[in-house]
């Protein structure tokens, strides 16, 4: 194609030397053109320059000549020479796209630093770009030079300009990310990142980028996605593999963080980083013997890890070993130089252990000073503290611990949202109702946690009111309506939170939390459920792996009296949420529907061991009393 391409612009040039010839027929100049052109090809530059030399004289105003002259003197590096031949044609012929062009690009070559001459360039390839905007790489050398010169505005002009000609072009895409970045619009770029990325699933810049962006907003699944595509390409690369590992399992994606693990493994035994992080993993899983036994063993070599002391002491926390949690945690406090992040987790834990042994005074005392890290509130220890005071009703010391956070983070969700809470529990209405107000001029966000606040404290009314009047100013706000729906239905007001829950679905039919919460709320009333069933089928196959989702169809299923089907999401949603007691119950309550006691005691006895709510563990223990009296019904001789 190139060949094609160069050989017409030679016979372009041919038929203007012809034209300027006139009534001289008998002209040499396209015969010398063509062996100037063909000496020039062999780099015998003298002889091409020569032979264009006398095509010139006679031709002194012919500006395809003249170009050609230039380029064989590029060829021959003759630059000075080049440049002042390409000025000439420009002078001739302002609307010479080729000669703009290469004009501009021998200019920015040799202007280096010198910003006269990186000017002096940067007209030219503008000129170059303006009479034919389809040439990316001109417009991308001109972006580069705004970028470079601390002009990204322009530079994003330019190149949305060449987006929207070339919206599947990967190095505009990638550059418009840089660009918006410059510009301080860091979330817009990552879509064009998305998109380069789209465009080549193995292009590693944008790659490299799109993982730094997603891990620095949790989005850790969508990390791991991404390096697929250059493990495919790399298969022996064990660094892209162990990264993309890691991020499963920070991703909540616990069993193929495991399997990927325990491959790397297999190639390397003694990696005693990715014994780690298979501990990690099998932890995840409630696979705590094989966690217990990797985590020793790796203490056993090294045993003033920091990490290992950390995952090995979450683990038996987990297990609700506690004197023992304790005195791992004691452990890595006593090892020198600990970096910070270890040290307040281990804090945090010890101050968690003694939430949970009923040292309540201890585990407030434990837990404040971690209140802020990094000099941003730190939320499990001032969860815990607020836990501790909430289980004494000392409602009003809450608030008052919480007010200099209050004060110092005014616009922070979850520090405001445990304050009003607080002010809620200790009958400080108007002090509440003022807090909730100042939030919801922060945003939808700070307007839901000010109503999840009030429905902690079972004043539903208050939550209520809080969300119809954000809605008042934004009535299309989903996340608002899907809230006020939630607040509605907790507060015991099912119908009107069926009609807000379907006035949202008849605007957006594809919202999946909508459909998972109605589906369920018809399955707990047994109503509705055949299109409950069909509801969550839609929200299940939107998002395979969410285990709740998974939970509520297994639910509507059972309701049906469809156990099977109950069976096997709930077996799904087991497995992906091993520690919900709700999930245990629901998968125990088909067992012993099928007649499986002793599975289904087991389950209703797990249950138990996760912390349900109140009302929940008063049921289970109902459940297993009558399980239990009916197996010893069976075993009793008659």
């Amino acid at each position: 194609m190139r060949l094609m391409t160069k050989y017409a612009f030679l016979l372009l040039a041919l038929l203007a030397l012809s034209v300027s010839a006139g009534a001289q027929q008998t002209s040499d100049d396209p015969y010398e053109f063509i062996l100037a052109k063909l000496a020039a090809d062999d780099g015998r530059f003298d002889e091409a320059l020569s032979r264009m030399d006398k095509i010139v004289a006679r031709n002194p105003q012919n500006a395809v000549v003249l170009y050609e002259r230039a380029m064989i003197l590029v060829d021959a590096s003759k630059i000075d020479a080049a440049e002042a031949e390409l000025r000439k044609v420009v002078a001739l012929q302002p609307n010479f796209y080729d000669a703009e062009r290469v004009l501009g690009r021998v200019l920015l070559d040799r202007a280096g630093t010198d910003k006269t001459k990186v000017d002096d360039a940067l007209l030219h390839l503008q000129n170059a770009f303006k009479i034919y905007p389809d040439d990316l790489g001109t417009g991308m050398a001109i972006s580069q030079i705004y970028s470079a010169s601390g002009r990204p505005a322009e530079a994003e002009k330019i190149i949305a300009s060449m987006l929207e000609r070339a919206p599947d072009q990967r190095g505009l895409n990638y550059a418009y990310a840089q660009v918006l970045t410059k510009l301080g619009r860091g979330a817009e770029a990552v879509k064009y990142l998305e998109r380069a990325v789209e465009v080549d699933p193995t292009f590693g810049l944008a790659i490299q980028q799109l993982v730094d962006v997603y891990q620095s907003t949790g989005q850790y699944q969508n990390a791991a996605d991404v390096l697929q595509p250059l493990i495919n390409e790399e298969p022996t690369n064990l660094d892209l593999q162990r990264q993309q590992a890691y991020f499963y399992l920070r991703g909540g994606l616990p069993d193929k963080a495991r399997s990927r693990f325990a491959a790397l493994l297999a190639a390397d035994p003694k990696d005693t980083r990715t014994q780690y992080y298979l501990a990690e993993s099998l932890s995840e899983l409630e696979r705590y013997d094989e966690a217990d036994r990797i985590y020793r063993q790796l203490l056993e070599k090294t045993p003033d890890d920091p990490d290992v002391l950390a995952g090995f002491g979450l683990t038996q926390v987990s297990r609700k070993k506690y004197d023992e949690a304790a005195k791992t945690f004691r452990t890595l406090l006593a090892v020198p130089d600990v970096p910070e992040g270890p040290q307040t987790l281990a804090k945090t834990e010890l101050a968690f252990i003694d939430l949970q042994k009923g040292n309540l005074q201890q585990a407030i005392d434990a837990a404040k000073p971690l209140f802020v890290f990094h000099d941003k509130p730190n939320r499990q220890p001032i969860t815990i503290a607020i836990d501790a005071l909430r289980k004494q009703k000392r409602y009003a010391d809450a608030v008052t611990l919480l007010q200099p956070l209050v004060d110092k983070y005014a616009s922070d969700p979850f520090v405001n949202a445990r304050y009003i809470e607080m002010l809620a529990r200790a009958g400080d209405k108007d002090r509440a109702r003022v807090a909730a107000s100042t939030q919801s001029k922060f945003g939808v966000q700070n307007t839901i946690s000010a109503a999840e606040a009030y429905v902690q404290a079972d004043q539903y009314d208050q939550a209520i009111a809080v969300l119809r009047e954000a809605l008042r100013t934004k009535p299309d706000e989903v996340d608002l309506q899907f809230e006020l729906a939630g607040a509605l239905e907790r507060s015991g007001n099912k119908a009107d939170a069926e009609k807000t829950f379907l006035d949202i679905l008849a605007k957006h039919p594809e919202n999946a939390a909508t459909m998972n919460y109605l589906g369920y709320m018809w399955a707990e009333q047994g109503t509705n459920l055949e299109r409950a069933a069909t509801m969550l089928t839609k929200a299940v196959t939107q998002e395979p792996g969410n285990g709740a989702y998974l939970d509520s169809l297994g639910w509507a299923y059972f309701r049906q009296g469809k156990l099977e089907l109950a069976e096997k999401y709930l077996n799904d949603a087991a497995r992906i949420l091993p520690r919900d007691a709700t999930v245990h119950e629901h998968l125990g309550d088909v067992l012993a529907k099928r007649g499986e006691t002793t599975r289904a005691l087991s389950l209703y006895r797990v249950a138990l061991t996760l912390d349900p709510e109140s009302k929940d563990e008063a049921k289970l223990r109902s459940k297993i009393a009558e399980l239990e009296k009916q197996q010893q019904a069976q075993q009793t001789p008659r």
